[in-house]
């Protein structure tokens, strides 16, 4: 099969119209970028400081195929060509990164995540404002997202933004497929949740109908993806039906969304509540051998199995599922106890929420799990970085078990109501819905 290219032809197809309206295109940025050179380089590593121009707080990093290396850097930018000792330092204006985290639009958000494309070619996860509340204020909801950007040596230009949310007249903000009330906003103006991409992970299956794929973890959903190839994979693209939306386009070829979400009793802000728990989504990467994505948020991780054999995998269900006792739903890496009483769990305890912050695949399929609170877990299908563990060992907690240490997190946990999923202009009913149907049966 031929590869799918990802250059500048294949960058267009997937913005669907480069040069479009609603602030979607930019031209390259006029501010001529400083430069970060190396400060100093000893025993086989070159470091980089802020004397010397680089930013002082890099959130992430990542090469494209061609070798070109990104930085994310809140409000700065950094890229290099390959052979270059030098980065590229930009700020959002000259990066052509989307403005939209104030009301009138003129400020961008922080750059907080990256992912290497194509040649030339990287993805950028904004932070925006608040968490998935569906009230907060409108522009609010409309801000963070992602931004695809080309870099050709010198300079960034913006290819296209991508607000990952779902299309209007999906479902209620209640979930319940309609019809609404009068004003409800997520019928009106569609499903707004995921205004922070905290992680990025991108298909370099070359050769696949996947490939170029941008598999986007944040705030509420821990599975997105802006679809590649749309057109071979029969997307039903629907934002020509609401063309008098401000920014329509940014949305097109997006999917949102899943999370391994159970509803669990937490304490949150010093109250012990039943709470359904989304969580913050910092982790996501590709098996090499099947193509599927995982991803973790705090309490839970999953992967969409079958995503790498199907054409339209965005489709595939989580593995392991959601099961009606909740607390064995999905992967829970470092066990919870499962207590007689279920208000004697507490999923926000450091002692037993995963906290999982990064996750690493060797080529055979071993899985690397980081987490803030438990050291690193392996989870192992071939002999990757094995040592004497074997398979599915733990490090960093004694005996692979749990340690009772708590860190202060970066990002706070979220704990809302939500759907586990929404498509391209697809109706579905949510796994919400169907869960607190199966309650009110067993309830009968």
């Amino acid at each position: 099969m031929a590869k799918l290219g990802w250059g500048a032809a294949a960058a267009c197809a997937l913005a669907t119209a480069c040069g479009s309206g609603g602030g979607s295109a930019a031209a390259p940025g006029t501010q001529a970028p400083a430069l970060a050179t190396a400060t100093l380089s000893r025993n086989g590593f070159t470091y980089y400081a802020a004397a010397q121009g680089m930013a002082p707080d890099v959130w992430d990093i990542s090469a494209d195929e061609a070798g070109n290396v990104y930085a994310a850097a809140g409000d700065a930018i950094l890229a290099k060509r390959r052979a270059d000792d030098a980065f590229h330092r930009f700020d959002a204006a000259s990066a052509g990164i989307t403005p939209n985290c104030d009301e009138g639009r003129t400020r961008a958000c922080p750059v907080v995540s990256v992912g290497g494309a194509a040649a030339g070619v990287a993805v950028f996860g904004l932070q925006g404002l608040g968490t998935d509340g569906d009230s907060d204020p409108d522009w609010w909801l409309d801000s963070g997202g992602a931004d695809v950007l080309r870099f050709d040596g010198d300079k960034l230009s913006r290819v296209r933004h991508v607000q990952v949310s779902g299309m209007p007249h999906q479902f209620c903000m209640d979930h319940s497929p309609g019809p609404c009330s009068i004003g409800d906003a997520t019928w009106e103006k569609g499903r707004r949740k995921v205004r922070q991409v905290l992680r990025i992970a991108v298909n370099h299956a070359a050769g696949r109908v996947q490939y170029g794929d941008v598999w986007m973890a944040g705030t509420h959903g821990t599975f997105n993806v802006l679809v590649a190839n749309p057109a071979a994979r029969g997307w039903n693209d629907l934002s020509s039906q609401f063309a008098t939306l401000p920014r329509i386009e940014d949305r097109k070829f997006v999917w949102e969304h899943d999370h391994p979400a159970m509803t669990a009793w937490a304490t949150i802000n010093g109250v012990k509540q039943l709470a359904f728990l989304t969580g913050n989504s910092t982790a996501i990467a590709i098996d090499p051998t099947t193509g599927d994505p995982w991803a973790a948020n705090e309490t839970r991780l999953a992967s969409k199995r079958g995503y790498g054999a199907e054409t339209a995998g965005w489709e595939a269900a989580m593995w392991p599922p959601w099961t009606p006792d909740e607390l064995g739903s999905f992967l829970d890496v470092w066990p919870d106890p499962h207590p007689a009483d279920p208000q004697q769990f507490d999923a926000m305890d450091p002692a037993w929420m995963d906290a999982v912050s990064s996750l690493s695949f060797c080529d055979d399929g071993t899985l690397w799990i980081a987490s803030s609170l438990h050291g690193l877990a392996r989870r192992a299908t071939g002999r990757c970085g094995s040592g004497s563990g074997g398979a599915g060992s733990a490090a960093g907690t004694a005996g692979g078990g749990r340690s009772r240490r708590s860190r202060r997190r970066r990002t706070p946990p979220l704990h809302r109501r939500g759907t586990s999923r929404s498509t391209g202009g697809r109706r579905r009913g949510s796994s919400t819905s169907r869960r607190r149907r199966a309650a009110s049966a067993r309830a009968a």
